[in-house]
């Protein structure tokens, strides 16, 4: 089962200006494999104020981006005009069957109910249409970061006293390994490509109050934590740029008309 985190209680504008980014090859690489091209019709799932459209959007395909928080939908809107900005969710994807050539997703599918989203994706997909769920992840050597280490120390101790923070946290990392292969789609095959996170000092406490697990503790834990935070990033550079990396997991929906299960 999906957290079902409401991302209505994250800063919208915070959101949209601080998160990491998604690396432009990773994207190439999606619409590569996958054929897409002018025209194709691509379903931005879970689309949070539209960082994957943004990509998505140079290759000069049609966009429809999904996302059920108002406030992160209403960036889309008023930022990303060409963006047919949809209320819906992965669970009930409101277009037609075989509409897409492409879903994509990012930093999201933790939050899904996993059965009831891969039926609902397969469902919008043509056959032999795209699914690419998309990861920001640290990279893997971390030691050259070491406020990184120590900030991450920080949420961790916060989350792990909070049942619903810390669920949160457990299905983000389940993702550390695509799953096994899911009935009516192809294997997952990964890739990986590096990318910097850069993001000023004194606003690095504001991009932590936008994951969903720092969201979701109590007031006063999450006062807390943000504090840590902001005496951590008192002491450094004005500028922080950490080595990140756009990870991509990759399938097809097969021809076939089988029903699916998660």
């Amino acid at each position: 089962m999906g957290t079902r985190f409401d991302f209505e209680l994250v800063n919208s504008d915070d959101y949209d200006a601080l998160r990491a980014d998604y690396a432009p090859e990773a994207v190439a690489w999606v619409a590569q494999r996958s054929g897409l091209g002018h025209g194709s019709l691509v379903v931005d799932l879970a689309a949070g104020t539209g960082q994957l459209s943004r990509r998505f959007s140079i290759l000069g395909v049609r966009l429809v981006a999904i996302e059920p928080a108002r406030n992160m939908r209403s960036v889309i809107q008023e930022r990303l005009p060409a963006v047919l900005a949809l209320d819906g969710s992965a669970e009930r994807i409101p277009l037609p069957d075989h509409e897409a050539d492409a879903v994509v997703v990012g930093n999201a599918f933790h939050h899904f109910d996993a059965g009831h989203a891969f039926a609902e994706v397969r469902r919008v997909l043509r056959p032999g249409g795209a699914l690419a769920i998309f990861w920001v992840w640290p990279a893997d050597d971390t030691s050259v970061v070491p406020w990184l280490r120590l900030v991450e120390k920080a949420v961790d101790d916060a989350v792990e006293g909070v049942p619903a923070a810390r669920a949160i946290t457990d299905a983000y990392r389940s993702w550390r390994q695509p799953p096994s292969r899911v009935q009516g789609f192809t294997s997952f095959e990964r890739s990986e490509f590096p990318t910097t996170h850069v993001v000023p000092s004194a606003r690095l406490a504001d991009l932590y109050a936008t994951s969903s697990d720092v969201a979701s503790l109590p007031f006063t834990v999450r006062t807390n934590v943000l504090e840590r935070i902001r005496k951590i990033s008192s002491g450094l550079p004005e500028v922080l740029e950490f080595p990140s990396r756009s990870v991509v997991d990759m399938c097809f929906r097969e021809l076939n008309g089988d029903p699916i299960t998660a």
